[in-house]
């Protein structure tokens, strides 16, 4: 070899050295960000998503061994996910009592285990342990990680279950023992979450099939098909019907395309590398032979995770119906660093590439999502004079966001003003009755907040019939927290 030559190897190999210990750089610090923000929500008392409420609610319920998915009203609740989330928690809701921080340090230890399924995948596909940092670095600093990791929500345990499913699948693609143990994961996966019976499940089963034959790959989806159908018919029998409405039905909320159009603009402004290297996997994986056994998991869970994130449309959704998708594209970042191992210069010029993807992902995370937790407990004595005056009143209480607050008050969620709107709004449910309660002061006390930022939340909470009725029959006794108090007025 010759002196130039030499020196170019050793340049390009020090340019790897170094774009390595940039992404390993960027990913420390995603996990520190993420983990930062996640603590300070662990220690925040009360409710900061207006859906941590009711999952709270439910794991209140069965501690005392009330079961979930009930059709008689009242109360007017609706139990939309399956329920290990909930399962999960009430132990300790039974043993030391209602707190957000069970939930939330759950979500934390997801996220975690999330990153290490994540690179262990990406390590298994293409044993390069730089193409397992670069997953793991990408999913820690996604921003709706970061944000919805926070919460004390489902999602995140869902995507480490699946993710932990797919690594299982990757590792023995053959073995009918692993086809069980990912089946398995796979379906707990599932009954916390729904939705993730398509990306995960559909990668598993092509890599089966890619990496094994049919045989394997049906064998997967008898297996899988088995454990979730079994499971649903089991819960449904118990719950005599519950399940089935409110899971399936209760969950067919109105569309709102403007949601999909604003989520794509801001994906293609924050993931613009990682976008275009899950792209080129994605079209030009299938015809190069070193790529092609990477391509049949990474691309069928790309489509399957943006097949998810189109139902973002849905009147309520949030960032959490972006998490596959993302997981998809941190996977596919990962894989593509890994394919160009025996290229090295295009390695480094693609882990500074990701290197400059992460910081562009944090910043996200801090100047937008950072300050929706941020926000919240700056405002917690405010809160906190709320709370005071949920937990001393002693008449029934209904509330819209301060309806997180009734669990940790020992007093449970009567109403759930979205999820009840959306199924009147979509001729599921007949509100007639419900009006008539209120109109007759069953419920004398309504709490309803101000969302000076999202007016609109007040008329997806609550149907203009509501609304006419709370006009009408109740008076507004005090303002707390941004938040309206209203009393029943029995001469309105």
């Amino acid at each position: 070899m010759t002196t130039t030559a030499r020196f170019f190897h050793t340049a390009v190999r020090a340019l790897a050295l170094l774009g390595i210990l940039a992404m390993l750089a960027m990913s420390v610090r995603a996990a520190l960000l993420l983990a930062g923000h996640s603590l300070q929500a662990i220690q925040f008392p009360y409710a900061l998503d207006y859906g941590e409420g009711p999952l709270l609610d439910q794991s209140v319920r069965l501690a005392r061994g009330e079961g979930l998915y009930r059709l008689d009203v009242p109360p007017y609740t609706i139990d939309n996910y399956p329920p290990v989330f909930a399962l999960m928690q009430a132990p300790w809701v039974a043993g030391f009592g209602a707190s957000y921080a069970y939930g939330r340090i759950l979500s934390l230890v997801s996220a975690l285990a999330a990153a290490l399924f994540l690179a262990l995948t990406a390590h298994a596909l293409t044993r390069s342990r730089a193409a397992a940092a670069v997953s793991a670095g990408l999913l820690l600093a996604t921003p709706y990680l970061f944000h919805w990791s926070a919460l004390a929500r489902i999602d995140t345990l869902a995507l480490a279950l699946s993710l932990g499913g797919l690594l299982v699948a990757v590792r023995w693609p053959g073995s009918t023992r692993a086809a069980l143990a990912a089946a398995l994961r796979l379906a707990l996966a599932a009954f916390t979450r729904q939705t993730y019976l398509l990306a995960a499940p559909l990668a598993a089963f092509t890599w089966r099939w890619g990496a094994a034959g049919a045989g394997a790959a049906w064998k997967f989806a008898v297996l899988l098909g088995s454990i979730v159908l079994g499971a649903f018919a089991l819960l449904l029998a118990a719950t005599q019907g519950g399940l089935w409405f409110h899971l399936i039905v209760a969950n067919v909320n109105l569309l709102h395309s403007a949601q999909i159009e604003a989520y794509a603009a801001e994906v293609l402004r924050a993931f613009p590398i990682v976008l275009l290297m899950a792209a080129a996997l994605l079209l030009l994986g299938w015809p190069r032979r070193a790529a092609r056994r990477a391509w049949w998991l990474a691309a069928p869970y790309l489509l399957g995770g943006l097949a998810v994130a189109l139902t973002i449309a849905k009147i309520g959704s949030n960032v959490n119906y972006l998490y596959e998708l993302c997981a998809a594209l941190a996977l596919a970042g990962g894989v593509c660093v890994g394919l160009l191992a025996r290229l090295p210069g295009l390695q480094a010029v693609a882990l500074a590439a990701l290197a400059v993807q992460i910081g562009m992902l944090q910043s996200l995370s801090e100047d937008k999502y950072a300050a929706i937790v941020r926000e919240r407990i700056a405002r917690q004595e405010e809160l906190a004079a709320l709370f005071t005056l949920v937990r001393d009143e002693a008449r029934p209480i209904v509330a819209d966001e301060a309806m997180g607050m009734l669990p940790l008050a020992g007093k449970p969620i009567l109403f759930q003003p979205f999820e009840m709107s959306q199924i009147a709004l979509g001729d599921v449910w007949d509100q007639r009755e419900w009006l008539d309660a209120l109109r007759d002061g069953r419920y004398p006390v309504v709490l309803i907040d101000n969302p000076y930022r999202n007016p609109s939340l007040r008329y997806e909470r609550w149907t203009p019939e509501m609304l006419a009725v709370i006009n009408d029959r109740f008076r507004l006794a005090t303002q707390r927290a941004e938040t309206s108090v209203y009393w029943y007025d029995a001469g309105g």
